[in-house]
């Protein structure tokens, strides 16, 4: 790991608020309001045609802040089916905790054989729809950060998370990271012929999608799993660790707790998805590694449903994990931006060791989006954080 990776891990960890803390963002205490189907994008979907991207945005509204963290949440459906109308109820709950809370769509839809989804084409097309869901939340991410202020968002406190589909989103969205190797299966690869007829599969380019660019994609600092999975475990690796609160049924039926296809137990179904490591396998991968038990919470119920069998415990579970790491706004100390000559070069990055912004001066370092960054400045390394133009040094 890079001494500036490491530097990024001792501080995400030093970040964990005190116990005490844990009700501000558990208890549901807030009268709330919501916007609804805020566009955040277009993107052409699965079959060429081009899918406008929306989103539920639920904010406290007697709170007495203008920085809130940040919760996303990702509903399931498979790739083919659901939407955020699903998670509404929850972002709503999550909103009277004292978060900004959102329920996001994303692109949906696969290529099905010779009958329609859940069958597919071939193992490709989880893999395509998985990273056109990546590409559509960290396009959203970046829509949230440009819009921070409407909308009471701190930057430098998100959570995300999702179930089934959307939990597989939301790992992989985390995770994954520029030094990682991603599939052939999301470059051009051959086309769908059906009845209705031929379908190319182009090249899908970056994950990170191609709109709001002009800001960097904010770091997540909490994932919350519910019965989700990895489409490799090698994801994990590079990048910091996220704190990640975990849920699965040992017997899931859809996904696998361990290392199994979607729909297992459907032969005819499942041939032509690929492998996933649900969430057993996950947390035996991070027992072979040197993540501290603490960053990680894991709730495997001894079950055969694709479901949570306390909907109320596990949210509360997720809640007060969650609040762990965004009770206590990021600590500062002096304007940074002041006690270093003018003429000096920065370096910043995000979180997950990303350049963001290179060889650039205080003063543009100010205009960055309010979040906490890694930087370089000479020979001095140290995290800051930028909040409404000024550049602070992150405790």
């Amino acid at each position: 790991m890079k001494p500036l990776v490491s530097l990024i891990v001792i501080y995400a960890l030093s970040q964990c608020a005190p116990t005490l803390h844990a009700q501000l963002f558990v208890d549901q205490s807030y009268k709330i309001k919501s916007f609804k189907d805020v566009q955040y994008a277009t993107a052409i979907g699965f079959n060429g045609r081009t899918d406008t991207l929306r989103m539920n945005i639920v904010v406290p509204t007697n709170d007495n802040t203008t920085r809130r963290p940040l919760v996303v949440w990702i509903h399931g459906g498979g790739f083919i089916q659901g939407s955020r109308a699903d998670f509404q109820t929850l972002a709503e709950s999550w909103a009277r905790r004292g978060y900004t809370a959102v329920t996001i769509s994303y692109r949906l839809g696969i290529h099905g054989g010779l009958f329609d989804p859940p069958f597919a084409f071939d193992e490709a097309e989880l893999i395509r729809a998985c990273f056109r869901g990546i590409q559509d939340i960290r396009t959203g991410l970046r829509f949230l950060a440009k819009n921070a202020a409407q909308h009471g968002i701190d930057t430098s406190r998100i959570v995300i998370g999702g179930a089934s589909a959307g939990s597989i989103v939301a790992l992989h969205a985390s995770y994954i990271d520029p030094l990682d190797k991603l599939p052939a299966a999301i470059g051009k690869i051959s086309a769908v012929t059906r009845a209705n007829g031929t379908f190319a599969r182009p090249d899908m380019g970056s994950y990170e999608g191609t709109q709001h660019t002009e800001v960097p994609t904010p770091s997540v600092d909490v994932v919350l799993n519910i019965f989700g999975a990895l489409l490799d475990l090698s994801y994990l690796d590079n990048a910091p660790f996220i704190p990640l609160f975990s849920y699965h049924q040992t017997d899931d039926p859809v996904v696998a707790c361990g290392v199994n296809r979607p729909y297992h137990r459907v032969p005819l179904v499942s041939g032509n998805y690929p492998l996933l490591s649900g969430t057993c396998a996950i947390v035996q991968e991070l027992a072979k590694r040197t993540i501290p038990a603490a960053s990680y919470e894991t709730n495997i119920y001894q079950g055969a449903a694709h479901e949570v069998h306390d909907p109320v415990g596990v949210d509360k579970a997720a809640a007060v994990f969650a609040a762990k790491y965004v009770a206590t706004p990021t600590g500062v100390t002096e304007d940074v931006s002041t006690t270093v000559n003018a003429d000096t070069r920065w370096t910043l990055y995000t979180l997950h060791g990303v350049t963001v912004a290179s060889d650039v001066t205080s003063d543009e370092v100010r205009m960055l989006p309010d979040g906490v960054y890694a930087a370089r400045a000479g020979s001095n390394r140290t995290m800051v954080l930028v909040q409404a133009g000024t550049v602070y040094k992150a405790r």
